[in-house]
């Protein structure tokens, strides 16, 4: 029929429309899609210098980080943390405009409100780490303590009197005087030696004699003139016993307990060690010195032998 004719013919120039109108935009969106990738394209040479700008930037972080530790030590009563937090911040800032330096190099825009942003956290978590952590430190040392104050211990590489058992710091107060303020996490973090966990601390020094002086009555002379010190514990009691045989003398090892007090320890064995040495003299047996051998080079002969 006729009009299906002309219906066909118009269904066929409108499919032919379509068609020509679909594959238009699909070669557009292609076109826009190649010259994206085209205007976004990192070169080997772009990588090569952001890895190189990381690279720099760990020792200049460095340099900065010890030029910032030496300004800021320059500040008057400037606690250690802030030191410390100050010194990290410095570094991280180098390593994050490192990194938007890198980024930008490889076609991503950085805004630097984000890194400004990042800095301020990280400014953030280094002055609070130590803090939380000095925090949880004293925490566990009051509630399962392993010292109290009054205690007499050493820890982080110093010996005092404990003072104080604060929330960020422990005080110790030394033999001569002065106070120091370890940071808790440090005490928690190595060995701590409390000598006043028990009553009694015991002390120990070696005498050298002659080999054949009389040992047995070297041996009761030195038991004698250590318990009478003032000061050394009769239980348990002191005991002398021979502990070396050296070439030409005999090792005496003095063994006695006293008081746990740092006063005690150097009063308790001077006294010891006085006695010691006049009782041996009162016996007439001299304490010797360790005999020694000596080699000899042979002599050279002179021209005239």
């Amino acid at each position: 029929m006729p009009w299906e004719e002309g219906e066909s013919e118009v269904a066929r120039a409108s499919d032919s429309t379509g068609g020509d109108i679909v594959l238009a935009q699909s070669s557009s969106q292609l076109e826009d899609l190649k010259d994206a990738l085209t205007s976004s394209q990192v070169t080997g040479w772009d990588i090569l210098g952001a890895l190189a700008v990381m690279v720099v930037s760990i020792p200049v972080s460095l340099l900065v980080s010890r030029l910032a530790t030496r300004a800021l030590r320059r500040i008057p009563n400037l606690p250690d943390e802030f030191v410390l937090a100050g010194s990290r911040t410095s570094r991280w800032l180098v390593y994050l405009i490192a990194l938007a330096w890198s980024l930008s190099l490889l076609g991503v825009t950085v805004d630097w409100i984000v890194i400004v942003v990042a800095v301020v956290v990280v400014v953030i978590v280094l002055m609070a780490r130590p803090m939380v952590e000095n925090g949880a430190a004293g925490l566990l040392l009051t509630m399962r303590p392993a010292f109290g104050e009054g205690d007499q211990i050493t820890t982080a590489g110093y010996r005092g009197t404990v003072a104080e058992i604060g929330s960020r710091s422990t005080v110790l107060t030394t033999a001569d005087g002065p106070q120091i303020h370890i940071p808790n996490s440090q005490v928690l973090s190595g060995p701590i030696v409390v000598f006043t966990a028990s009553d009694n601390r015991k002390a120990s020094f070696d005498i050298t004699v002659a080999y054949d002086a009389d040992l047995n009555a070297a041996a009761q002379a030195l038991l004698e003139a250590v318990s009478g010190v003032d000061g050394v514990q009769q239980d348990p009691a002191p005991k002398v016993q021979a502990s070396a045989f050296a070439n030409n003398t005999i090792t005496l090892t003095v063994s006695y307990w006293y008081p746990s007090s740092m006063t005690s320890a150097s009063t308790v064995t001077d006294g010891v060690i006085r006695a010691c040495r006049d009782v041996l003299v009162g016996v007439d047996i001299s304490p010797a010195a360790p005999a020694v051998d000596v080699v000899k080079e042979p002599a050279v002969p002179s021209d005239g032998e």
